[in-house]
């Protein structure tokens, strides 16, 4: 059996699910096929301080990240006096209602307490995402996020139940992208899909497993880790007071963009950061999430250099920072969505993330990734961060990128993201990875109208090869 979707359904959601579009848009024959894996090590150096006989000892990894540092500081040391790192007056809200998207698209909704997102959830079933309705799948046993399990975050997550915690390793925050939830780490099945021919979004056909496959979020449960998944609850953008699903400029794919969902994760890396003191915390973040986790650091770090009361530095405490299929460098349709949807979240999102075919740094990706991507590893070498040294107490943060190949003629096979769009441009200090053209999600999973529509795009998060990745680099 094989199962086709209509042309005019396809256009629609490509246009409007997580603010991008489709295929090869930006005849964009550059390839990044040849990685250098170059991880980075948790120990960085053997302190030998009042030892005049001897000299420190530096990871060779870490040496070579902190030389990457030096050479590309030196290129463009005329741009560092004033690359500023605070967030961009473009997304500072100056008065509106923080409920209405017409007032505050693009804007970082801070009043948490007003802000429709900030809502938790009664339960977590297998069925909590718009997107998904028909799941027959059992997904990983949790709660909602509350007093009890997570002190002090009031909006939505899922706290993973772990019997059998392992205190050695990282807590572990999984962070969905657009039009998505916590079900994009999580098992999916339906026995009418089971073993049928699929047709999807990028013109590839496949067929679906016959068989449930565990996915990362129980992987991380049985490997031992004590995992929350953050939950933006897209959902409730329907309430938002100008929200029509039926007209041009209306947001029928509920997208969002970064000031609607940083502010909630900040929250809950603080909140994660009280309930595990002296916990190392790793994240890992899918799509839109992995500039979601990026702003949020950012963010965090500034308060903490401000002095602001409460404030952290994630920096000192992070283990790893896992980004799949993220625009980094612009996104499919960006330049498009930003010029003709400006009233709502996802032509902010295509403003702020910027165009993969004519990427240019956007005044949102300035701060985040730093003249020539400089500020794109935040202590990668246990030192560095946006432009000044020793700002880490000594922690090195591992960055892995993973990213589908592109295809050999240099078309793209992710629907939204290509390789050059994705990685970071600072190795060693970065592992830019690629998993293979036949690694996409063969679940089914996603869009019950449309079942594998983004098969491509979800790969990294969800099919064997990418989950296997990710483990690995936990580990690391």
């Amino acid at each position: 059996m094989k199962i086709a979707f209509l042309p005019a359904v396809l256009a629609a959601a490509c246009l409007s699910l997580l603010a991008a579009g489709c295929g090869d848009d930006d005849n964009n024959t550059t390839t990044d096929t040849s990685v250098n894996d170059t991880s980075t090590n948790d120990t960085s150096v053997t302190d030998t301080a009042g030892d005049t006989t001897e000299t420190d000892t530096v990871d060779p990894a870490v040496a070579a990240c902190r030389a990457a540092i030096a050479t590309k500081s030196a290129a463009v040391a005329s741009q560092l006096a004033t690359w500023s790192i605070a967030d961009a007056p473009e997304m500072t809200a100056s008065g509106g209602d923080v409920k209405k998207e017409a007032d505050y698209a693009g804007k970082y909704r801070d009043d948490l307490a007003n802000h429709v997102g900030c809502a938790a959830r009664t339960e977590y079933g297998k069925n909590v995402e718009a997107f998904v309705q028909d799941n027959e799948a059992e997904v990983p046993a949790g709660a909602p996020a509350d007093g009890t399990n997570l002190p002090g975050y009031d909006c939505a997550a899922k706290v993973y139940t772990q019997v059998s915690p392992d205190t050695t390793k990282p807590v572990v925050i999984l962070v969905h992208g657009n039009s998505s939830s916590v079900t994009s780490f999580e098992e999916y099945a339906k026995a009418s899909l089971a073993g049928t021919e699929i047709a999807n979004v990028a013109g590839f056909t496949f067929t679906v497993d016959t068989t449930t496959r565990k996915q990362l979020a129980q992987s991380l449960v049985d490997a031992g880790y004590e995992v929350v998944a953050f939950d933006a609850r897209i959902d409730t953008v329907a309430s938002l007071t100008d929200y029509d699903p039926a007209s041009a400029t209306g947001n029928p794919f509920r997208n969002i963009d970064h000031g609607w969902a940083v502010p909630m994760l900040e929250e809950l890396v603080k909140a994660v950061h009280t309930k595990y003191p002296g916990r190392k915390v790793s994240m890992i973040g899918h799509s839109l999430g992995v500039t979601v986790i990026r702003d949020a650091l950012r963010r965090l770090y500034n308060e903490s250099k401000a002095g602001t009361t409460g404030a952290i530095n994630p920096f000192t405490f992070l283990k790893d920072v896992i980004l799949l299929s993220g625009a980094n460098h612009g996104v499919s349709n960006g330049k498009l969505l930003c010029d003709s949807f400006l009233a709502n979240m996802k032509g902010t999102v295509g403003c702020e993330m910027g165009d993969r075919a004519t990427f240019v740094p956007t005044y949102f990706t300035k701060p985040l990734n730093g003249p020539s991507d400089l500020f794109s590893a935040p202590c990668a070498d246990g030192s560095y961060a946006f432009g000044e040294e020793d700002q880490c107490d000594g922690n090195v943060v591992q960055y892995t990128t993973v990213t589908m190949e592109d295809l050999p003629d240099g078309s793209l096979q992710d629907e939204f993201i290509s390789e050059a769009s994705s990685k970071l441009d600072l190795e060693p200090c970065v592992d830019n990875e690629t998993i293979g053209l036949g690694d996409y999600d063969s679940s089914g999973y996603f869009f019950t109208g449309a079942p594998g529509f983004f098969a491509n795009h979800f790969g990294t998060p969800r099919s064997n090869a990418g989950i296997a990745l990710v483990l690995d680099k936990l580990a690391d």
